[in-house]
Parts: C-alpha cells; structure tokens; sequence
C-alpha cells in the first residue's frame, strides 16, 4: 500500500471519537419553530457542533491544486493534505485538459471576464450560441436551451412548464433540482418506488382515469448517481406514451460518459422516440463548468422556457469563459479521444469492484464511473472518510438524508485517468480504514453504553437516597413528644 506523506509530520491524528447522542441526522433540526428567526437554529449546533469538533463533519474540503488524478486539498479545520483524487465528479478526468484552457484563455482576452445580463438582456456571446447549436447536433436534438447551472435547469424546465392544476409522478431517488421544481409548481406530486416502472404505470393509471384532461409529466433521471443504477427508459416512454404523459430525463451524470459516443443513457438503451421527451443535463460532471441546458425537439416548448422559465429569464447568462471551456471539452467527448476515456473509465471500474467484492465489500449498482462502496453505519462512513483523508485518498462520504438511514456508502468517483496503482492503493486503504474506522467506533458506543449505564447507575442511587431521606423525615415526624 502506497502511503502519501503527511504534509503534518509533527501531528499524529488521533482520530478517537467521542459519543454524546446516537442522533446522527441533522435533518430533526430543519423544520425549527419560534419568532426569533437567529435564535431558532442555534440548537442545530448541539448536533453539529460536536461533530465539528471531532473533525468528522468534512463538508468543504477544498482545492489547494487542480483536482487532477493527484491533487493537493484542505479541510474546514485547516488541514492540509496530498493524495489520489476519488472526490471529484470529474467522470472523464478532462479538468487539466490543455485544449480547455486555451480556449478559456482566449475567451478571457476576447471578452474580458464578465456575465453581463441575461441572455434576453445582451448576456450572450457567439461562444454561448456556438455551444447551444453543437449541443443541438450532438444529441440530435432540434432545440436547447441554456441555463447557467444543471440545478437550475432542472428546476427551471419543471417550473417554467408545470402549472398548478397539472400532476408530476417521479421516481422517489429524483435529484433535488428535480423534486424542488415539482413542489413549486404543482401540489400534485406523486413519487413512486425507485425504478419500479409497475408502480410508474399503477400511478400513471390512477391519475389519468381520474383527470382524463390534464398534463402529466414523468420524471426519472439517465444514470442515478447516488445507487449508479437506471430504469428502462424505452419501456418508460412507451408507458408515457400510453397514458399521454409527457417524460423528463435527467442526463447529468450520464451525459459524456456513457453511452457508444457518450449521449448518455438513452443512446446506451437505444431510446429512439423523442416526441413527448424533455432531456436535460449539466456540464459539471464531463464539460468542467456549471452550464445546464434542456433539449426538445419542439421548437414551441424551448421558446415557452425563454419567456416562463424564471431560472433562465431572471438569472445572468452563462459567461464566454464558461462556454468555450464546455465548448472544448465538448469536441473531446465527440472524438475518438473520448471514445477510449470511456471504454477506459469502465474497465477502471470493472476492475475496482471485482478486488473488492473479493474482499467481501458490496459494490451498489451498475458499471458506470460512479462506483458506490456500501458501508451502512452512519458513524463508520464518516470515520472512515476522515482515515482515508489522513492515508492520501479524498473520497466523499454519502449518508442520510442524501441515501437512507443505514445505507451510508462512499461515493468513489472514478476517472480513466487513474493508474492500476491508484486503484490497488485505494482498496488496500479503505480496508485499512474500514477495519480501524469499526473499532474506533465499537469501543466509543461501548463507552457511551457504559456512560448512560453509570448515568442510570447513579440516577437511581439519588432516587434511593431520596426516598431513604423521605422515610427518615416520615420517622422523625412521628416520634412522640417527651
């Protein structure tokens, strides 16, 4: 195992942990009551405070290099560290790539930096054009629109096309974006089993026997990224298309990445029939910027967006900086170029996950560059993550409410990029950490286990006392007067 040296050699970690309360979701502390808005959420910090203290509340680490293969970081409690990258959503590993730069570079000096207005409001430029038309060719599509983050695009198409009298069905996994977009529109959201299309149709039935003339939308995403998995998007359009719903995909995490030319799931799966489907992405995960974009083959629909999408009217345009760097990276995804990233980013994961279910680890889901390693207990995940940052791997660990309670995992992001040796140290030190990180957290609950038995212990001995105290008294008061 390969061990990357401390940037801290004076420091050992002692990554001991002490356990005050089993509540490990912060999510009880979200619908907090009482006029005094300030006050209100400081209770939060009972929770989190704690954790922060232990440095196993890891929320931003951030870049101190180019999130490359190998890269530089540090942590909120100003800890720097170097080791191999699996944390960034890099899927195709182009974020160094030289031909982005440049064209980033000669962006800057052509336009200067700026975002000028909204792109209804001279905030376009001939990069941000260029990028919606070589989006259009690249996934056949006859119109996109952009907007300036995936968020945002997913959001803003549910929003600017759903009205409060029309009905959302939705897998219950669906992104935040997505979720958030349905709730703002409509009150008439429905989510359903993840990828169950038998569930998908019962409710699908249920709604359009009852509201014969109303729009419904379906909402599922190409690749879900927390359990790398995906329904069958042909047999989901055909069912749209059977009760005259309407189909969103959302293509974030497969977009560059899978698929013969990297469309995405759809091309993979060989969906053909475009005509009541919406397809939407962003370009964090393979195009190196925050673009999102819809795409449709209804000139009508993408138009209706421009002018009732409130995320893409009211917000500044994508700035040329940002297009030419997706623009570039764009043009690798089509070429034979991006053609080995992909085939080589699976063999990594192929590879990845055969050595660790050889070590008896459960690996979610299915071959893409997302390869999420189970682990379950809430506590050990986030142990577990701190370890590995202390042995050279950034990874991210995913809990709850993000995943369900007890299905905590690591979100090992993988790149064609990284070496055989990359992966082989990866694997040696997570089961390094895994087997420490169960330790460390088996003797602190049977530390707290014995701190609430001395607590009850000792509560119980002062309800004794108290009572012994109360009998004396009782005896003393009937003593006769002499």
């Amino acid at each position: 195992m390969q061990k990357y040296p401390s940037l801290n050699p004076s420091q050992e970690f002692d990554r001991s942990i002490t356990i005050t309360n089993l509540k490990l979701s912060h999510l009880e502390y979200k619908n907090v009551e009482g006029k005094n808005l300030f006050e209100r959420v400081k209770g939060f910090q009972n929770l989190v405070g704690s954790l922060r203290k232990q440095k196993i509340i890891l929320y931003e680490r951030r870049n101190m290099s180019p999130p490359a293969q190998e890269c530089y970081g540090m942590d909120d409690y100003g800890d720097i560290f170097y080791g191999i990258n699996f944390a960034s959503a890099d899927y195709l590993g182009l974020c160094t790539n030289e031909q982005a730069k440049e064209a980033a570079a000669t962006a800057a000096q052509e336009y200067s930096v700026n975002s000028c207005g909204a792109p209804l409001a001279f905030g376009a430029s001939k990069y941000y054009m260029q990028l919606k038309e070589e989006l259009k060719d690249y996934w056949g599509m006859n119109e996109v629109i952009l907007y300036s983050a995936g968020w945002l695009a997913g959001f803003g198409v549910i929003k600017g096309l759903i009205r409060p009298y029309d009905f959302v069905i939705m897998d219950e996994l669906c992104h935040n974006c997505l979720t958030e977009g349905a709730f703002a529109a409509t009150k008439n959201v429905s989510r359903v089993p993840h990828l169950s299309l038998e569930a998908m149709e019962k409710k699908l039935s249920e709604i359009r026997t009852a509201n014969p003339d109303a729009c419904i939308l379906v909402v599922t995403e190409g690749l879900f990224s927390m359990d790398s998995d995906y329904t069958d998007l042909v047999a989901l359009q055909k069912l749209t298309m059977k009760y005259e719903a309407f189909l969103l995909i959302d293509c974030a995490h497969d977009f560059g990445c899978m698929g013969k030319t990297g469309k995405g799931m759809f091309e993979l799966q060989g969906l053909e029939d475009f005509s009541n489907v919406l397809l939407m992405s962003g370009g964090s995960k393979c195009l190196s910027t925050n673009v999102g974009w819809v795409a449709c083959n209804s000139f009508e629909v993408i138009d209706y967006l421009k002018f009732f999408s409130s995320a893409y009217m009211f917000t500044n345009s994508v700035n040329p900086v940002q297009c030419a760097t997706a623009l570039a990276q764009l043009r690798i995804l089509k070429s034979e170029v991006g053609n080995r990233l992909r085939v080589k980013v699976l063999e990594n994961y192929h590879y990845m996950k055969k050595e660790l279910n050889a070590r008896g680890y459960q690996i979610i889901g299915y071959p893409s560059p997302i390869l999420p390693l189970l682990i379950g207990n809430e506590l050990v995940c986030r142990v577990v993550t701190r370890l590995m940052i202390d042995e050279g791997i950034h990874c991210n660990g995913i809990e709850y409410p993000i995943v369900r309670m007890g299905q905590a995992r690591l979100r090992v992001n993988l790149q064609p990029q990284h070496t055989k040796e990359h992966l082989d140290t990866f694997i040696e030190t997570f089961h390094f950490c895994f087997v420490k990180a169960t330790k460390i957290v088996q003797e602190s609950l049977e530390k707290y286990q014995l701190a609430l038995e001395q607590q009850e212990q000792a509560q119980e001995a002062k309800e004794n006392q108290n009572k012994a105290n109360f009998n004396d008294n009782r005896m003393e008061l009937k003593k006769p007067n002499l």
